[in-house]
């Protein structure tokens, strides 16, 4: 990947809909040079997809994180991957044994029911089980969410960026 492949990247992260010429134009190449460029990328892997991302106010994020017991991780993984439609994505991690997934429904009673059932189908398999509701998403590239900083009163101050690296 060179220079112009990681600026076609940058333009189509902050917008995936930008037509080839809109491409070629900004970084200085034909349509047709931006095309053959983007189809290469998505050759080797490099672009995955596109996505629309819908913001529904109503929408409840959870956060999940699994430790396998010990010859259990990939059928957990499997069990994981074969579930409903909530769950939106399915990490591993360097950490042995560890599932990480994102879910999202617009009820909280269908993602209780959801880790009740992981809960109880994987008894036996799993070490650690912890689930946690997201509050607020504070910042989301994929999503369109930009970081704003907060008024004083709002902020967490032993997270401010004047603060960093300094304990209070």
């Amino acid at each position: 990947m060179d220079k112009k492949d990681e600026k076609i990247i940058k333009l189509i992260r902050n917008n995936a809909r930008m037509s080839y010429q809109e491409i070629g134009d900004a970084i200085g190449m034909s349509r047709v040079a931006a095309k053959k460029r983007m189809d290469k990328l998505e050759r080797e892997g490099v672009i995955r997809g596109y996505n629309t991302y819908v913001m529904c106010g109503n929408e409840i994020t959870m956060f999940a994180d699994i430790i396998t017991e010990p010859g259990y991780f990939n059928r957990v993984l499997d069990y994981i991957g074969t579930q409903t439609a909530y769950i939106r994505q399915i990490f591993t991690t360097h950490k042995e044994n560890q599932i990480l997934f994102v879910a999202v429904s617009d009820s909280a009673q269908n993602l209780k029911y959801l880790m009740t059932r992981i809960d109880e189908d994987c008894r036996g398999k799993l070490k650690e089980f912890h689930c946690r509701q997201i509050q607020e998403v504070l910042k989301d590239v994929y999503g369109g969410i930009k970081y704003e900083c907060r008024s004083e009163s709002d902020s967490f101050p032993n997270n401010r960026a004047d603060n960093w690296g300094q304990d209070s």
